[in-house]
């Protein structure tokens, strides 16, 4: 999970690439049905089905964990409904769809070929987005895809006003191979935005490099070393990264006075409760250096119950070795100590789980 920053405000990246995607998909709908008496039926069918499809994954935990939603109001705004509420904002937005469709079935055909137009043209952008943004091995990944939704995005464009039989089929005649790969196509995108995150496309796609890990060179991406570092815990001992070394460790930068903190620290808690018989190590860094008081700090350990290690980086040195701009941060570490994952923001007890078992191979 990336944050995007905006002038002065940190977005989520997932939200970004979803807004740029709907509205490049509203705007080729609105240019392309331009004289077409059903234009305003279909746009607001359109951005109905988006509203509804946003407010089920946004607030998919009030469905999937209402009581520590309720305990922790404030999850909504920094958290989403992960995977679970992209699937629940998808089935109701169909169903939406299904019921706009039912009172106008004459014009099934017109709402097909524009849904598809849309999800082309959305796919288009949020590819072009990412291309823009990305870096490395990246860069390939997001022009494959920006290059074949253009191309599908231009035949679907030129193929509109055809008969759906040869829209379906892009121009390309009735081949039940085209049909097969137009879904194969779909599948695969649905799948990939699912079930990959952003920080887990950027983790395929960084240098892989096999051998003893002390010869992978350090740096804070995916695929490189984590860079060593020494604090004082909450006993005044001094513990090192690579104490940790043969345990996957979940290194999470915060501040007590940060709200999105103070929304992750029950999850982490509740995840350490039930992982710390395993082979995983939360290692809480608290960026003393922009604290109003050491008091403060040791209030919110004792007020959120926390077990695991706390440590304090006092200089900010290490907050800034690993340059934390959006808190809290998270590095998740292989027990080689190289970098599996990064989280910018707070992330929920499912995300956890999901990155400590990528990251121990489990």
């Amino acid at each position: 999970m990336s944050i995007i920053p905006i002038g002065p405000f940190m977005m989520r990246a997932d939200i970004v690439i979803f807004l740029i995607c709907a509205a490049a998909g509203f705007a080729a709908l609105r240019i392309r049905l331009r004289q077409t008496p059903q234009r305003e039926w279909i746009l607001d069918t359109y951005l109905s089905v988006l509203i509804i499809g946003f407010i089920s994954w946004k607030f998919g935990m009030l469905v999937f964990d209402p009581i520590r939603t309720i305990q922790h109001p404030a999850s909504l705004i920094y958290m989403t409904g992960g995977t679970k509420g992209i699937w629940l904002g998808a089935v109701l937005a169909l169903v939406y769809a299904a019921l706009r469709w039912n009172k106008k079935r004459e014009n099934s055909g017109l709402l097909l070929k524009s849904a598809l137009l849309s999800a082309f043209a959305g796919g288009w952008a949020g590819y072009v987005f990412q291309w823009l943004w990305a870096d490395g091995a990246a860069v390939n990944s997001s022009l494959f895809y920006m290059l074949l939704f253009g191309i599908l995005l231009t035949m679907s464009w030129l193929q509109f006003h055809s008969p759906l039989s040869r829209f379906l089929t892009l121009g390309l005649g009735r081949n039940g191979a085209v049909l097969l790969i137009m879904g194969a196509l779909f599948v695969w995108v649905i799948y990939d935005f699912a079930f990959t995150s952003g920080s887990e496309r950027e983790a395929n796609i960084s240098p892989n490099v096999e051998g003893n890990p002390e010869t992978i060179a350090e740096g804070l991406k995916p695929g490189l070393r984590a860079p060593d570092f020494s604090l004082m815990n909450r006993e005044g001992q001094e513990v090192k990264l690579s104490d940790y070394r043969g345990k996957t460790v979940l290194l999470n930068f915060w501040a007590s006075w940060c709200p999105p903190c103070k929304v992750e620290m029950p999850y982490m808690q509740d995840f350490y409760d039930k992982y710390q018989d395993e082979n995983v190590i939360i290692l809480a860094v608290n960026m003393t250096h922009l604290e109003n008081s050491m008091s403060e700090v040791q209030s919110f350990v004792e007020k959120n119950g926390l077990t695991f290690p706390v440590l304090y980086d006092q200089s900010g040195a290490s907050t800034r070795r690993y340059e934390v701009v959006a808190y809290p941060t998270t590095y998740v570490v292989k027990p080689d100590g190289v970098i599996s994952e990064r989280f910018q923001g707070a992330i929920d007890e499912d995300l956890m789980v999901r990155a400590y078992r990528k990251a121990s191979d489990k």
